[in-house]
């Protein structure tokens, strides 16, 4: 139920997900940066409900070692909580 006590049903919440965010798997992966070397620091000790932080690593680009700020638990970011709320009145 939103403020408004409206029932949302499965076919609103689905439509209105889809208005707020890009769901295409290519919009995914960019969002999280799951093409940077995330995997071996979110592989361990679980990667949910963890804080999400940026640190300096050594990505290779064109055959070369450079340093990249690299977005780590991107994903538990809270940053769409109150455009959700707004779009379902809560």
């Amino acid at each position: 139920r939103n403020n408004q006590e409206k029932f949302v049903n499965d076919g609103e919440i689905a439509r209105t997900i889809g208005d707020l965010f890009d769901l295409r798997p290519a919009a995914i992966i960019e969002k999280f940066g799951l093409k940077k070397p995330i995997y071996e620091v979110t592989a361990a000790y679980g990667h949910m409900g963890r804080d999400p932080f940026t640190m300096e690593v050594e990505v290779c680009k064109n055959g070369e070692f450079v340093k990249e700020n690299v977005q780590f638990f991107g994903w538990e970011k809270l940053d769409a909580v109150e455009s959700i709320k707004q779009s379902f009145g809560l």
